[in-house]
């Protein structure tokens, strides 16, 4: 027989993965990387688009792969892009990742979060709101960074 507790504490898991499954899955965009770049922009936001990937010149090899992101692009922020380095490193601004789902990004932000945690020289700031995943420099101050958060979310609704 099935208590009133057991019965209790099965409506409070299904709500709660049921809050999960919003909160992960809700939010997705059509616009590709360099569109994202460009609304960024457009908020405000000292980013330039400096590459547009392909898959040629995809440094992870994930462009159009399964599991892989649909568009790929990088962005200098001139706050940041004193750091040096060539076109397309996160260090000069940023990237953006979109993906097929927000499942998809969700394992990618997650795989590199897991990365710069190993190693303080790969740092960098990543967010992923639905099927977009935002890296930026941490040559940036967390308030800068937070300022490309927000603006995502309200690209990405």
């Amino acid at each position: 027989m099935i208590s009133l507790r057991h019965l209790s504490r099965a409506a409070a898991a299904l709500t709660l993965a049921t809050l999960l499954t919003a909160c992960s899955g809700g939010a997705s965009t059509d616009k590709d990387a360099a569109g994202i770049i460009s609304e960024l922009a457009a908020k405000g936001l000292p980013a330039n688009l400096t590459v547009t990937y392909t898959e040629q010149n995809d440094p992870n090899k994930l462009l159009g792969r399964p599991n892989g992101y649909t568009s790929k692009a990088a962005f200098t922020d001139e706050r940041a892009a004193r750091a040096g380095g060539e076109p397309g490193d996160v260090n000069l601004g940023g990237g953006v990742e979109v993906f097929q789902d927000a499942d998809a990004a969700e394992t990618r932000a997650n795989y590199i979060q897991t990365l710069t945690k190993a190693s303080p020289l790969l740092a960098e700031y990543t967010y992923q709101v639905g099927n977009v995943v935002l890296r930026i420099s941490n040559d940036l101050p967390p308030s800068d960074a937070k300022a490309y958060e927000t603006a995502l979310n309200k690209i990405v609704q």
